[in-house]
């Protein structure tokens, strides 16, 4: 017997699929530090989508790269000390339910910048 597509269960199946394939949480984030001066940051620390991450040290021309899930939307922040000065910087924006991926560039004069990643 040939059944057609008009069936109540294929129905409620590509129903079901459909909802979990749209629920929050299932996107990564990535995020991607680098330090392109020679001199070294400490205590790095970023905050985005309702999540925190701390980097130690950062020695000149390392790189560290971040992936998570966001739990909350929200803007990002990251600080961190050079030669005792605290710098401060916010970048991006965080959803639970789209991918969100973010460059971010550390400087010898204590400048942060953000370079959104296509």
């Amino acid at each position: 017997m040939i059944e057609s597509c008009d069936s109540p269960l294929r129905l409620c199946v590509l129903v079901i699929v459909a909802f979990l394939a749209l629920l929050p949480g299932c996107e990564h984030n990535d995020i991607k530090i680098t330090n392109q001066g020679a001199k070294t940051w400490k205590q790095i620390e970023i905050s985005a989508g309702g999540r925190d991450f701390t980097i130690k040290q950062l020695d000149g021309g390392a790189t560290e790269s971040i992936r998570f899930q966001s739990q909350v939307e929200g803007g990002g922040e990251i600080s961190g000390t050079l030669e005792g000065e605290n710098y401060r910087a916010e970048f991006g924006y965080f959803t639970p339910n789209l991918s969100t991926e973010e460059e971010i560039t550390l400087a010898d004069d204590g400048a942060i910048e953000i370079l959104g990643r296509p």
